[in-house]
């Protein structure tokens, strides 16, 4: 799983579908779908920005998306919303996560994390790969989809609580 996270998050409580960080979360990975990672940069949150260059953001990204092709679907799969998340300050965040599906046949998750700055949904996080729903094999470790999450931006952060799923570097 490919991840571009930049902030902690803890647990997101379910709540009903909101449609502005739906929008938010549609339209960010539009500039990566075309290859337009320096604008995916310039239309990122203060977070994200922080703690990426334009550069490293294809480079991270780039090697896992490209080679899917085009974006055959991405259908909406939940809205989850949270007043925290460890390392920032008390606030709005939102994960999106879409069930994806692009033209090389490949079937995946794609999660878009949200900050609401000056009143606008900006993103703070992407990932892909892993699935957007069920559980995920962490070396001997079972963890669920949003486990793995959290627990990768936690070690990306050098945050020692949240899930103890074994990642890979």
């Amino acid at each position: 799983m490919l991840a571009i996270a930049l902030c902690l998050f803890p647990a997101f409580a379910s709540l009903a579908q909101d449609a502005a960080p739906e929008a938010a979360a549609r339209q960010w990975p539009s500039y990566v779908d075309g290859g337009d990672y320096a604008k995916g940069w310039d239309r990122a949150g203060d977070a994200f920005k922080a703690r990426n260059s334009p550069a490293l953001l294809q480079g991270k990204i780039a090697p896992v998306r490209e080679p899917l092709g085009a974006v055959m679907e991405r259908r909406l799969f939940q809205v989850r919303f949270s007043d925290s998340a460890p390392g920032l300050p008390p606030g709005k965040y939102a994960a999106v996560q879409f069930h994806s599906r692009f033209a090389d046949k490949t079937e995946t998750g794609e999660a878009v994390w949200l900050d609401l700055e000056k009143d606008r949904w900006m993103v703070i996080a992407y990932f892909i790969g892993g699935g957007a729903a069920g559980d995920i094999d962490a070396g001997g470790i079972t963890c669920t989809h949003d486990e793995q999450v959290r627990a990768r931006i936690a070690r990306m952060n050098g945050y020692t609580q949240g899930p103890k799923c074994n990642l890979p570097e």
